[in-house]
């Protein structure tokens, strides 16, 4: 979708130059999540070991009793392969229930009944899952993912909201922005380290991060004038610049990558959204001569709106408005008034502006009722009848709201065989 070579946002700006691509927000800060959790090996073991625990617990009934035995609030939970933000329901029970999960482990490990070959695996399974629990790393790792987490399920879900406009998402980017920079420092690993700490005296382990037993790796250096690296033996601070860091610094420089066109539509339309208290005039003009110039064809010589025509009709416009700045009251305002005449750049501009999506994450859910919809019973239902459910699925507030004695009347009509004269 977003190659600017061969995707469709090249072929369609091959067709129409003055289009715009906007990402899916949510979309976006599911692939930021993906990137700074693969960016790292230790990031990749944290999460195959939530996912293991999972999939050791859910395998057998007689397990999953033994869970619920010791934990009576959350159960964990799988993870999901596309909905990254949707991962704090299944690092929430752990972060909270980590004692009880090993006491679930090791009953498991240490019940001498299972004699079986599957019986043995089970409880080797148990042990070694409870050894990677207990971890100093592990726990500090399910620290910094649940804080890491909570804050981007927020963010998150307030960028699959239908209201969003693009200068509130891009307000709380920076928010989330702003949260992971005054994380990434030295007193914040140190609380780390304490909740960490907490956790492992719950436990009754060490404390500590245990030494590295292999041995240190001399890289070799291509040239005489590069000095060798001096490797990094204590592992406190190894784990701090090669975890800590790496993926708080690649989740920012990912945010940074993959929402920068959705920064440059925001200083592109961001003077549409503050039209009644305009007071500078050159800046008015700078900013209406920067929205013709990108909505101008590759020659220049066509254009949807005229900058210094569009400068004038916003300085004329503020007269009628008391101080409303929503763009969709404006807009309706010069429609029910009947003004669009008065003002035919501004009407443009703001239609431009009221159609750029800001999520698609609607749309994704409107496709996820398919599957409930089309299900194995109903394997050979036709297009038609799949369009018409899907559709009722989808708007049930609205089928609700209808009368379904007069549907059935319209239905018998339509179908009526025996003809009046």
């Amino acid at each position: 979708m977003r190659g600017y070579k061969s995707g469709v946002q090249a072929r369609i700006r091959n067709l129409n130059s003055r289009a715009f691509y906007v990402p899916c927000n949510a979309h976006s800060l599911n692939l930021v999540l993906n990137d700074s959790a693969n960016c790292c090996l230790d990031a990749v073991l944290f999460f195959d070991i939530i996912q293991e625990m999972y999939t050791f617990f859910s395998a057998s009934t007689q397990r999953w009793d033994v869970f619920r035995k010791y934990v009576k609030n959350l159960t964990v939970k799988p993870l999901s392969a596309t909905r990254w933000s949707s991962r704090i329901d299944a690092i929430r029970p752990i972060r909270f229930q980590t004692a009880e999960i090993y006491d679930a482990l090791e009953e498991i490990s240490e019940d001498t009944s299972l004699t079986s070959v599957t019986g043995v695996r089970s409880r080797s399974e148990a042990k070694g899952i409870a050894e990677k629990l207990i971890s100093f790393k592990f726990l500090c790792s399910l620290v910094i993912w649940y804080d890491l987490l909570c804050e981007i399920n927020v963010t998150s879900k307030l960028l699959q909201s239908i209201s969003l406009n693009i200068i509130e998402s891009i307000n709380q980017i920076n928010n989330t922005k702003i949260f992971l920079q005054k994380y990434r420092s030295d007193e914040n690993f140190e609380k780390i380290l304490t909740q960490a700490s907490y956790l492992a005296n719950e436990l009754g382990v060490q404390d500590s991060f245990s030494l590295n037993q292999f041995r240190t790796r001399r890289r070799k250096t291509h040239f005489d004038y590069e000095s060798r690296d001096t490797p990094i033996t204590d592992p406190k601070q190894n784990f701090k610049i090669n975890f800590f860091h790496q993926i708080l610094d690649n989740m920012l420089q990912s945010i940074n990558d993959r929402f920068i066109q959705l920064e440059d539509h925001s200083k592109l339309f961001s003077f549409l959204y503050n039209i009644s208290n305009v007071n500078n005039y050159e800046h008015l003009m700078k900013c209406c001569k920067d929205l013709q110039l990108a909505l101008s064809s590759n020659d220049g010589l066509n254009s949807d709106i005229n900058s210094v025509e569009l400068c004038e009709e916003i300085n004329t416009l503020q007269k009628y408005l008391q101080n409303e700045n929503d763009p969709k009251a404006i807009l309706q305002f010069i429609c029910e008034n009947k003004l669009i005449e008065l003002f035919p750049n501004v009407y443009v501009a703001l239609r431009i502006l009221l159609t750029l999506p800001v999520t698609a994450a609607s749309a994704e859910r409107s496709f996820s009722k398919l599957k409930i919809v089309k299900n194995y019973l109903r394997s050979q239902i036709s297009q038609d009848r799949l369009v018409g459910l899907a559709t009722i699925s989808i708007e049930n507030q609205i089928a609700n709201d209808l009368d379904i004695d007069d549907l059935v009347k319209d239905f018998a009509s339509a179908k009526a065989r025996k003809i009046h004269f």
